[in-house]
């Protein structure tokens, strides 16, 4: 007895020093699953010595976790090792990238880091550090990916973020599993509001955060040049190029022609679109009852083109806008109207440009989902502001074959209107396949498909017409974008495989659209792609799908997306304005919002820092419980000797109040069994439920008796 008495009391001028304890192999396997859980999604888009290299950290500190007394292991693992190992990362990354400030190198590298904080992990504080880094390279993967997926994907982390966090509250002595995962869900639970209330009501800022610098990434979707076998190696893809909301009128099939890049340039082979030519003039003021209203929401695809139906008649506005905001852009397009620098005279600035040719130019490479509002009048004929340019006539040497069949069928009619319509009689009635799978072709790609194969896509068709078109001496050019589009629910999908070119000619004094590809399958025009070519296996397989279970959880699937980018992704500081005014409150004012969050972020921190209550919490409970025994006796005025021990403290505690002498006796004997004694964890906390209990009915006792000191 006399000798746990003389270890109690050399425990007690240690309190208040808390020993770095060594991590146990439950929280380390527990930090692993939670490093696994963050690492994965990156693996899609690092390379694959990145990937490599961080889950060869995470493993190697296992392997020493199950090993412990191999050498090699301990070395590899060390601080030092593990800090040249990072280094040495570090260099590598800078070599494959060719550069290290942007968003690729930088997440390869907190990658690493991650990794080999892990491995060389020890105690508490150390883990604690990993979660924060572990936190920062979750949130990385919405870098690259916001959709609803992504958020899915990231739920089992946060999960086991917060079950990490559960265990280090009391890495001496974790509580059991179902107790953690208790706690956790109660947490989860009762944040999940209050998120979503900050997330509504909190200020946005105009513009995002933060700004990497572009990382070059594959250009998907159509390009500004175009060759034989393009677009139909596009049209192969199922992927969303983007959707549509329609504010009233839907288009019919035949009518959904989605402008894109203008080709007016041809060297025998490929088409190009050349230098931008100037801003658009009025290209036609519809009446408000042919005017189609509705909202884009574009996917990235690294260039600066946007889409509309043809024929555009507005500046693309901020899909927040309204119809009357739109109406107000069409109506700047007419002369006097566009200031200096082509913005429109509203509350709502443009997101692109409209010019000459009819295609929109957005006011930056579209590197993040894009939703904007347009207006179009569907026509199949344009007036023109100004004559066409030379480029739009020239023909080079190649393709002699077809230049003479042009000055040959020229002559046998009356206008440039016939000549047209001769054009596309000749491809309906002569022996003309549509296909996703030509030939390949030779130098004179257009000779060798009028004469030879005669089989294609409709890049084959479309620039066949023009140069037919030009050997007559009629301006031409081929148009890209996507025909057609698939109702789904309230909105329209349009994806890859929608991609289309066609031909304009300008007659008349207008440009007129002419489709050759409707002469040769009049079906593709009228109902897609699948409809045309039902027995091709390069045809995407949704495409192929007309029905059942599968089609309709994909397309519900879709719905989904596309709301969670509608309602979620895409609510900003426009969105959450108009939010406040129809709730009828005022606007919150983001600078004094800002002020007061800074204040109270200021006072934590005063708190934690100053206060040593927090400081307390950090000690293990059977310390905590008696520095509370300690000072409920102080505040009665039984203060302890500095050389004093607990007995002697408490033999004095008991001579001065005798009617809690038994209770003083108890606590004495639970604490030297919490200390010293190697008790289950059960039981470790029954006691410590015991020890508070008493200590509650003393410090009741002693504040009820405080007179009879």
């Amino acid at each position: 007895m006399n000798l746990t008495l003389h270890r109690f009391g050399r425990w007690l001028p240690e309190l208040g020093q808390t020993p770095q304890r060594s991590m146990d192999g439950r929280t380390l396997y527990a930090l692993a699953v939670l490093l696994v859980l963050v690492q994965l999604p990156h693996l899609l888009h690092l390379p694959v010595w990145v990937s490599l290299y961080g889950i060869a950290l995470v493993a190697l500190r296992l392997t020493l976790l199950r090993s412990p007394d191999k050498r090699w292991l301990k070395i590899l693992c060390s601080p030092v090792s593990v800090t040249l190992l990072a280094a040495v990362s570090t260099l590598l990354i800078k070599l494959d990238y060719g550069y290290f400030i942007g968003r690729d190198p930088c997440v390869a590298f907190l990658f690493i880091l991650v990794a080999a904080k892990f491995a060389e992990v020890r105690r508490p504080g150390d883990a604690t550090l990993l979660l924060c880094l572990a936190a920062f390279l979750l949130l990385t993967q919405y870098f690259y990916s916001q959709t609803i997926l992504a958020a899915l994907v990231t739920l089992p982390a946060v999960l086991a973020l917060a079950h990490c966090l559960a265990i280090l509250r009391d890495p001496a002595n974790p509580a059991p599993a179902a107790e953690q995962w208790k706690l956790v869900s109660t947490l989860l639970l009762q944040g999940i509001p209050l998120a979503a209330v900050l997330f509504l009501i909190f200020p946005r800022l105009p513009g995002p955060l933060w700004s990497l610098p572009e990382d070059s990434m594959a250009r998907t979707g159509l390009s500004d040049s175009m060759s034989p076998g393009d677009i139909g190696q596009l049209s192969q893809s199922d992927a969303v190029a983007f959707r549509v909301e329609f504010d009233d009128h839907i288009p019919i099939p035949s009518e959904r022609y989605w402008r894109g890049p203008v080709l007016n340039e041809f060297d025998g082979r490929e088409w190009t679109a050349g230098p931008l030519r100037s801003e658009a003039s009025p290209l036609y003021q519809g009446e408000a009852e042919h005017v189609v209203n509705y909202i884009v929401t574009l996917q990235p695809h690294r260039q600066r083109w946007m889409f509309a139906l043809d024929a555009a008649i507005s500046l693309p506005l901020p899909a927040h806008a309204d119809s009357a905001s739109a109406a107000l852009s069409a109506a700047a397009l007419e002369p006097g109207n566009v200031n200096p620098t082509g913005n429109v005279q509203s509350s709502s600035r443009p997101l692109g440009r409209l010019m000459s040719d009819g295609q929109m130019i957005a006011n930056s490479p579209v590197n993040q989902v894009l939703r904007y509002r347009q207006s179009s009048v569907l026509l199949d004929t344009i007036p023109a502001a100004r004559q066409p340019t030379d480029n739009t006539l020239f023909l080079p040497g190649t393709n002699s074959r077809t230049i003479a069949f042009a000055n040959q069928l020229r002559q046998s009619v009356d206008s440039h209107l016939d000549y047209a319509n001769a054009v596309l009689q000749h491809f309906n009635r002569q022996a003309y396949f549509y296909t996703l799978q030509p030939q390949l072709l030779g130098d004179a790609p257009v000779d060798e498909f009028l004469f030879d194969t005669r089989a294609g896509f409709c890049e084959h068709y479309a620039a066949a017409f023009v140069v037919l078109m030009r050997g007559a001496g009629i301006p031409a050019r081929v148009v890209t974008g996507y025909l057609g589009g698939e109702m789904n629910e309230d909105y329209m999908i349009v994806r890859q495989s929608d991609a289309h070119a066609w031909a304009e000619a300008f007659i008349d004094g207008a440009w007129r659209r002419y489709d050759p590809t409707g002469a040769v399958a009049p079906s593709r025009v009228e109902q897609g792609l699948a409809a045309a070519l039902p027995n091709e296996s390069s045809v995407p397989r949704l495409a192929r799908l007309s029905g059942g279970w599968l089609r309709s959880t994909q397309l519900r699937w879709d719905a989904l997306n596309h709301h969670w980018q509608r309602l979620v992704v895409d609510y900003g500081q426009d969105s959450q304005e108009k939010l406040w005014d129809r709730l009828g409150l005022p606007r919150p004012d983001l600078l004094k919002v800002t002020l007061i969050v800074l204040f109270l972020a200021a006072l934590w921190c005063a708190a934690v820092l100053g206060l040593p209550r927090f400081n307390r919490s950090r000690l293990p409970p059977t310390e905590q419980l008696w520095r509370r025994l300690c000072h409920s006796l102080n505040k009665r005025n039984l203060h302890r000797a500095p050389a004093e021990t607990p007995s002697e403290y408490l033999q004095r505690a008991r001579l001065l109040w005798p009617t809690q002498a038994a209770r003083l006796t108890d606590l004495q004997e639970q604490f030297e069994q919490l200390r010293f004694q190697s008790l289950p964890d059960q039981e470790h906390r029954v006691r410590q439920r015991i020890v508070r209990k008493e200590l509650w009915q003393l410090e009741w006792a002693l504040l009820l008796r405080r007179g009879t000191s």
